[in-house]
Parts: C-alpha cells; sequence; structure tokens
C-alpha cells in the first residue's frame, strides 16, 4: 500500500500535480461560492423581456405539476450532503431491458412487465429511477421526495419508454396495448413538459430546487432524452402509433436540444471551443458543478456521449462538424500515454493508454478530482478513501469515438470545403 500511494505521489509530482512542492494553484482549494442557482422569478426577470414570457410559463408549469406529489422531506441539495444519498438504491429499474430478442417482448411475461410499468408511472407522467417492475408499487407515500416525480437519471423514464415501445411493437393485439400506448404518450408529454425553452433538460422534473435543475449531461440524461425524441421524429416503425402532430413536436424539441448542445460548449479564449461540464446552468448556459465531489471541469465521459450524438446527425451543419472536431482535438490533446488507473491508483505502464481523468479543470486542462467536503484537489491520492474508491476518476471512454470520429471526419471533408 505504501509503494503505491508512493508511486502515485511520484507520478502527480512529476506532472506538477501533487506533493507539498506543489504551486499555490496546484494545492487543494475549497469550491468557488454560488456554484449553482435555481430557477426563479428574479433571475427571470433579469432575462430580455422578450425571453421572460416563456420561462415564466416553463416555471409556473412545473410547480403546478409537483403539486401532484406530496411536499419533498427534505430539501434536493445540502452543502454537506449526506452519504446515505448516494448509497441507497440500484442503478437500473428492475426487470426491464430495452434490447434483446424481439420475441421475448410478444411473451406474457414482457406484457405483465409492461403493466407495471404503467402502475410505476407518476402522475407527473415520468418514472423515477430503480423500480422494482418484478412487484406492483406499494401503498402511495404520505411524504416523498422530488424524485418520486419522475427523473433522467440512470437512464430512468427512457428505458421505461423504450420498454414499452418494444413490447407494443412486439403486438398489438393484447387488449392492453391501449393502455400501454397511453402510459408512452403521457410519458412522452412529461418530456415535452421537462424541456426548458432553451431546449436543456434537469435532471428531475418538475424542477426541485437543487443541482438537479442544471441542463444534466451527467450519466448521459440529456443525450438519451434527445435519441428518444429523435427516433419519434424520424417516425420508426415502432413509433407508428405516435400520431403525426406529436412526431412533428418531437422533431421540434429534438433540434432545440441540439442547438442547446451546441450552445453550451465549452469555449476558451481567444475562442478555442472544447468539450462541455456535466451540468450547466439553465439560464445562461455556463458550467456549473453538481454533487459535492462534482466540480465545475470539463467532463470526459459526458462529451463523448454528446460527440457521438452530434455525428448521429444525418446532414451536420458547419456549426455541428466544427464542435465534433473541436471536441476530438481536445480528446487527444488531454490524454494520457504509459500510465494505467490500477487500484485506484495511477502508475505507469509502457504501452498502456491512452487514458483519460474524469474531470479537468477549465483553461488549464489540469486533472482535478472532488471530495464530499467540496475541496479539489490536483493529485488522487488526496481525496477520502470512499471518493478514491467509489468514483471513475479515470477511463478510456473516448478511445472508441475516437476511431468513430476519424470515419466520421472523412466522409465530412467535402461538405466543410462547400
Amino acid at each position: 500500500m505504501r509503494n503505491s500511494i508512493f508511486l502515485t505521489f511520484t507520478f502527480f509530482a512529476a506532472l506538477g500535480l501533487g506533493g507539498s512542492s506543489l504551486r499555490a494553484a496546484d494545492r487543494p482549494r475549497a469550491w468557488p461560492p454560488d456554484q449553482f442557482l435555481p430557477l426563479t422569478e428574479a433571475r427571470i426577470a433579469a432575462l430580455p423581456e422578450a425571453e421572460q414570457g416563456v420561462w415564466r410559463k416553463y416555471l409556473e408549469t412545473s410547480r403546478q405539476v409537483a403539486k401532484a406529489i406530496p411536499t419533498p422531506t427534505e430539501p434536493e441539495f445540502s452543502p454537506t450532503e449526506p452519504l446515505k444519498a448516494q448509497l441507497t438504491g440500484g442503478r437500473y429499474a428492475k426487470g426491464l431491458k430495452s434490447g434483446g430478442d424481439s420475441k421475448w417482448y410478444a411473451t406474457e411475461e414482457a406484457r405483465r412487465l409492461a403493466v407495471r410499468v404503467g402502475e410505476w408511472q407518476s402522475p407527473a407522467g415520468g418514472w423515477t429511477k430503480s423500480n422494482d417492475y418484478s412487484i406492483s408499487p406499494p401503498p402511495k407515500k404520505t411524504k416523498a421526495d422530488i424524485w418520486d416525480a419522475g427523473t433522467f437519471d440512470n437512464n430512468a423514464t427512457i428505458l421505461e419508454m423504450r420498454f414499452l415501445v418494444r413490447v407494443i411493437a412486439a403486438g398489438t393485439d393484447d387488449k392492453r396495448a391501449d393502455s400501454w400506448r397511453a402510459t408512452f404518450m403521457r410519458g412522452l408529454q412529461y418530456i415535452f413538459n421537462a424541456q426548458y425553452p432553451n431546449g436543456g433538460f434537469p435532471q428531475i422534473y418538475p424542477l426541485g430546487g437543487g443541482y438537479h435543475d442544471a441542463i444534466t449531461f451527467n450519466d448521459n440524461a440529456m443525450p438519451r432524452v434527445l435519441e428518444l425524441l429523435r427516433d419519434i421524429a424520424a417516425g420508426n416503425p415502432e413509433f407508428a402509433f405516435v400520431p403525426a402532430e406529436q412526431r412533428a413536436e418531437a422533431a421540434r424539441r429534438f433540434a432545440r436540444g441540439i442547438d442547446c448542445v451546441l450552445k453550451t460548449q465549452i469555449v476558451e479564449p481567444p475562442g478555442r471551443r472544447t468539450v462541455w461540464c456535466q451540468q450547466h446552468d439553465m439560464l445562461t448556459l455556463k458550467p456549473c458543478a453538481a454533487r459535492n465531489f462534482e466540480p465545475i471541469a470539463a467532463s470526459t465521459s459526458e462529451s463523448v456521449s454528446l460527440v457521438r450524438l452530434l455525428m448521429s446527425l444525418p446532414s451536420p451543419s458547419k456549426e455541428v462538424i466544427d464542435a465534433i472536431d473541436s471536441a476530438a482535438g481536445w480528446f487527444s490533446k488531454v490524454a494520457l500515454h504509459e500510465k494505467s488507473w490500477k487500484q485506484h491508483h495511477i502508475e505507469a505502464q509502457a504501452g498502456a493508454g491512452p487514458l483519460w481523468s474524469r474531470y479537468y479543470e477549465i483553461g488549464t486542462d489540469k486533472s482535478i478530482f472532488g471530495d464530499r467536503d467540496r475541496t479539489i484537489h490536483y493529485d488522487v491520492s488526496e481525496i477520502s478513501a470512499e471518493r478514491k474508491n467509489g468514483y471513475a476518476w479515470f477511463g478510456t471512454w473516448p478511445e472508441t469515438t475516437l476511431t468513430e470520429y476519424k470515419n466520421w471526419h472523412a466522409k465530412q471533408v467535402p461538405l466543410a470545403k462547400d
């Protein structure tokens, strides 16, 4: 263990990222204040007058939807962030899947699950994460939290909707199919309601007043929503039951979301585009922080999903092409070579890599690491054992995407010259 710590220390010291000899700019630091601001009437009033109406309507709709669930038992954001909040529940809904053999979706087992998906749907129209679809939901709680209305975190809501589509497409002879279609359409309206006027999506809806209200790329929340809207708008056969009006609306919402993705891409002086933060402010579109160990940063994993989404566009504009090219260039620039992430520490390894940090400091491209006490570190060995062992600080996220990018870019060169 001592040798591991020594190797970690030596590596980061060599990079100027660790040890007592660090320059002041590289020493652990606290978060700056005002990392996240909720959507309020006061903030809306500061917008240009022409924009205020749609934002007031959005906020009022959110409040009306919130009335369908009990008052939260505790606020969504706390500077101390209790540890238990991060350890409860599973990662995905039990019993559901969105891929696999299409024949299975015609079985009675799948259809029973589709019934339960409807039972678990919240009055707001969404689904919370980690529901157990092997059973019917328990009696309604008298005190719930805002998550019970619905979330896009951990593939919630999108997983349920894609599951329903597969069951519906497997055969509509079942008398319950009308109910499944109605459940899906309520979910689609939930998505429409949740989308901000500028095209972004919060992590949960209705708004809870905490960092979950920020435009959320974390855990691919917004990309998954946009992919569903894209598939509905494209008129894919499995979505044939969606009325033409709603398909057209899905197309408009998808386009608005792509515009938001482009506008949130981080731009550094003198106009150099890089990638994206995990969360962005819903009004200013500037990067903002989330959980206590998730500071403002250029986020590698989330940016990979956004690049892949943009590359899926059939006729990319020059702006889209520039955004993708810039992100791919940044991935290549910050990649680590001859290094590996083993047993929660970095070590030199010939031929290893490329490897990427989860977070990079905006403006310097230095790897940074957050802890639950809201401190930011340049040396991963300095953070608590719980966070060091419980988070993906390094990974190979962009590797496959960069390979795909080379093929994609070759096809776009003639378009870029036009």
